[in-house]
């Protein structure tokens, strides 16, 4: 198999491989999708209440808040080609052996193992990107590889309730991501500069990440983000069908279409950075438009077809601010060959907003009702202004 020295990348974009990684990618955010929609016929199979059928959903975020960076180190150590293709690997494997399971407990188990799969790819994935694409055609890149997430779980919620069971939506999911790993193993160059990586000491890369301010800044600023996206989607069918009176087929489908919206910013950000935009003043723009949006979404006196309205433009703008974060994160790595590690902690980042942000909407709606959400949103927009103007005034190196 070919290899690429990153000292002398093309200088053009193999868009084989991009597709590829792209295509990887939403296959494994299918994984993260089909739990939602999965969850009644657990429930109706496993018994128990859906707080701890819940853990099947939570376990994903919960394990890339503590294995973000270390994923960065396996992937800059053993090659982000052969990491990615071995996450997707076990996304696949344990995605048969759950739907194999008649026990709840190695189902969790399983779930376990495709978090570590699903964390690996979405670390692996960029490195393979950013290691393949010219600098100057990186937003654009990165534009598309932020689609994998929306991209994933809408096609999950779209076809998930027509597979008959969740079992074979275990089986599909498995099936398409071992797809997706053959034609990488097939189409994708390795790493050739691995071997003197692998020299460097651990600590002495580790320190330089984490005292990196830029990294650091789009790490929370990631957080900031999920505080509001997933604080909205986790619980967006129940809202549709709760607080505008939307009936449950009919959420499950506006759902997915609003999750898919985010695609447009994500596509949107990419070319706003090659025409030259600043990561910081899109991360700021975007977060206070996002926090308006959610809070007139949230606003008691607002119209239910609106509300409606308000959460596509809502989805549409929120994914601006993933695609800039992604586009930059390799670039404020200390140096080019630490990129995997920076990835690595931004994505935890990422992850401490999934895990927070649920928890902070329902306990806020629990006590205040659906409208003490602005809150939440009003404060990820403050938070999320301060980390954009921060980062223009932290040096980011561009292309």
């Amino acid at each position: 198999m070919a290899t690429v020295d990153t000292t002398n990348v093309q200088q053009r974009v193999d868009w084989i491989v991009v597709l590829n990684v792209v295509l990887a990618g939403i296959a494994a955010a299918m994984h993260v999708g089909k739990a939602t929609i999965a969850l009644p016929s657990l429930q109706q199979e496993f018994g128990g209440s859906l707080a701890s059928l819940s853990w099947i959903m939570s376990v994903f975020p919960l394990i890339g808040v503590f294995g973000g960076i270390a994923a960065g180190m396996l992937v800059r150590h053993w090659g982000d080609r052969r990491l990615l293709i071995a996450g997707l690997g076990i996304l696949g494997i344990s995605s048969i052996a759950g739907a194999l399971t008649h026990d709840f407990g190695w189902l969790l188990v399983s779930r376990f193992a495709e978090g570590v799969g699903f964390l690996t790819v979405v670390v692996a994935a960029p490195a393979v990107l950013n290691r393949t694409t010219p600098i100057a055609r990186r937003p654009i890149v990165f534009g598309l590889w932020s689609t994998f997430m929306g991209g994933g779980i809408a096609l999950s919620m779209l076809i998930g309730p027509s597979l008959g069971n969740w079992r074979n939506d275990w089986y599909v999911s498995a099936a398409l991501v071992l797809m997706t790993a053959a034609a990488l193993l097939l189409t994708t160059p390795a790493d050739a500069t691995v071997s003197r990586q692998a020299a460097t000491p651990v600590w002495s890369q580790l320190r330089s990440v984490l005292r990196a301010r830029a990294t650091l800044t789009l790490a929370l600023s990631f957080t900031a983000y999920n505080l509001q996206f997933f604080a909205v989607m986790t619980f967006l069918p129940v809202f549709l069908m709760q607080r505008l009176g939307v009936p449950v087929g009919t959420a499950g489908v506006i759902s997915a279409a609003i999750v898919a919206a985010n695609i447009v910013g994500n596509l949107a950000a990419g070319l706003l950075l090659s025409r030259g935009i600043r990561a910081g003043t899109l991360i700021a723009v975007s977060a206070v438009l996002v926090g308006v949006a959610g809070v007139c979404i949230f606003y008691p006196q607002t119209p239910a077809s609106l509300a409606v309205v308000l959460c596509f433009v809502f989805s549409a703008i929120a994914g601006v601010l993933p695609a800039t974060i992604l586009a930059t994160a390799s670039s404020t790595a200390p140096s080019p060959s630490l990129a995997p590690l920076s990835i690595g902690w931004v994505m935890q980042g990422n992850y401490l907003g999934q895990v927070i942000g649920p928890v902070l909407i329902g306990t806020i709606v629990g006590a205040l009702g659906w409208s003490g959400a602005m809150f939440l949103m009003m404060f990820a927009a403050v938070v999320g202004v301060g980390l954009g103007v921060l980062l223009l005034r932290t040096s980011v190196r561009t292309g």
